[in-house]
This record gives structure tokens, C-alpha cells and sequence, in this order.
């Protein structure tokens, strides 16, 4: 268990420095396209860069995110019972998600072949559509093997301890 929460730690590291990568580097485009309507005219395709970069950014930090406990929990009830329910509804919810996203994984996967096969480009730019997509559903499957990660910790807890 402990080489896989490293692993996992450690991919999710290298994509998030790759969220960061993406998101100086449409700061810059950015910048760039509002001097060029300031001064002549924009920089063509720019809308689609950052749509696309966007979704890199997104997606290749979600696991980050999970790992380090930065999403909004709102705990008003869970927080009040005792840490046996807890440690089982922590064992619930991470189940839940951790299906529900390696789902969207497999779809994700499944629309970048789709997207592959028809050869998608976008409209200015003429650039292809599915490594993006491939990306982000990468940044998906992170996301998926940190709930695992975080099952498998709650599942143990709740068998040792009995949620304490």
C-alpha cells in the first residue's frame, strides 16, 4: 500500500507541475492576445487554447487536490457523530467516488477514441481535439487511484480501529 500511495503521490506531483506549466503559459497567451486587440488585432485561436488548456489545468490538479485535502468539505452533521460513522461514511463516499470516476475514466477514454477515429480538429487552429481530452482523462485516472488510495486507508481504519 505505501509504494502505491508513493507512486501515486508522485504522478499526481509531476502532473500538477504540468497544471502549473499551463497555466503560466495561458497567462502569457493571454496577455499577449488583449495587447494585440490593444494594438492591432488579436492572435487567432487563442479562445481555443485556453479552452483546452483549461481543461488540463483542471483536470491534472484534481488528484493533487485530493491528496493534500483542498477540496470544500462541508461537515456540519459528520463532524457531530461518533468517528465509528465517520470512518463508515468515509468508507461509503470513497467507494462511491472512486467508482463513479473510474467510470468517467473508461468514458473519457472511450470519447478520445471516438475522437481519434474522426479525426476532430479545432476550428481556427486545425489542432487535434483527443490529446486533450487523453490528458485530462489521465488526470482523471490520478484522481481515481488517490480515492483508492483514500478507501483503502478508511477501509483499514474502520478494520483495525473501528473508526477511531
Amino acid at each position: 500500500m505505501l509504494l502505491l500511495k508513493r507512486a501515486v503521490e508522485g504522478l499526481n506531483g509531476y502532473f500538477l507541475k504540468i497544471a502549473l506549466l499551463f497555466t503560466v503559459l495561458m497567462m502569457f497567451v493571454t496577455v499577449a492576445d488583449v495587447l494585440m486587440r490593444f494594438l492591432h488585432e488579436p492572435i487567432p485561436g487563442v479562445f481555443e487554447l485556453t479552452r483546452y488548456a483549461l481543461a488540463v489545468i483542471v483536470f491534472a490538479s484534481l488528484g493533487w487536490s485530493q491528496m493534500h485535502k483542498v477540496h470544500i468539505a462541508i461537515d456540519l452533521f459528520v463532524s457531530r457523530i461518533p468517528a465509528l460513522w465517520q470512518t463508515i461514511i468515509d468508507v461509503f463516499n470513497y467507494f462511491l467516488a472512486t467508482v463513479t470516476f473510474s467510470l468517467a475514466f473508461w468514458q473519457m477514454l472511450v470519447y478520445t477514441g471516438r475522437l481519434y477515429s474522426s479525426g476532430l480538429v479545432t476550428t481556427v487552429l486545425r489542432v487535434h481535439v483527443y490529446p486533450w481530452v487523453l490528458v485530462s482523462a489521465i488526470g482523471v485516472l490520478f484522481f481515481t487511484l488517490v480515492l483508492l488510495c483514500d478507501l483503502i486507508n478508511a477501509i483499514y481504519k474502520l478494520s483495525r480501529r473501528g473508526g477511531n
